[in-house]
């Protein structure tokens, strides 16, 4: 079952998706756990996250999820199983910004961000749970 969850080819495009989700969600996982570039830090996160109703575990989740996930991911160690958390989050996500419409807030006209990027996230990550890791992979490497 495991090596099944980690099987992957040699395909360049899975890398390359790969790396690039890896790469947009792993800032986004540094401001929530170390506070770096404008975060917050975990602390404060996990204190947010609380305040607005969140369970304390789903938070944790979330913010292990983006940046260790992310890491992970960067590297195609169990790219599936993070893939597939990382689509939840943004699911949820999505159904948060969705009271702001589909576009990002560009003009700083709209109440607060859109969803496209959310819904971007997923698609990539979709991908990534179909196909797997791909290319120079952890994955790759323990499935053979």
């Amino acid at each position: 079952m495991f090596k099944r969850l980690l099987r992957t080819d040699d395909n360049l495009t899975s890398f390359i998706v790969r790396i690039t989700v890896a790469l947009v969600m792993l800032p986004h996982g540094a401001q929530k756990l170390l506070g770096l570039f404008g975060g917050y830090g975990f602390k404060a996160t996990m204190g947010y996250f609380t305040s607005q109703g969140t369970p304390a575990i789903l938070a944790f989740l979330v913010i292990f999820t983006e940046s260790i996930g992310s890491l992970l991911i960067l590297f195609g160690f169990t790219t599936r199983i993070w893939a597939a958390m990382l689509t939840v989050i943004m699911l949820v996500a999505m159904n948060i910004h969705s009271a702001n419409g589909f576009f990002m807030n560009w003009g700083g006209t709209q109440a607060g961000e859109g969803f496209e990027y959310h819904l971007l996230v997923i698609g990539i990550n979709i991908a990534l749970i179909i196909k797997g890791a791909g290319r120079w992979s952890a994955d790759r490497q323990l499935s053979r």
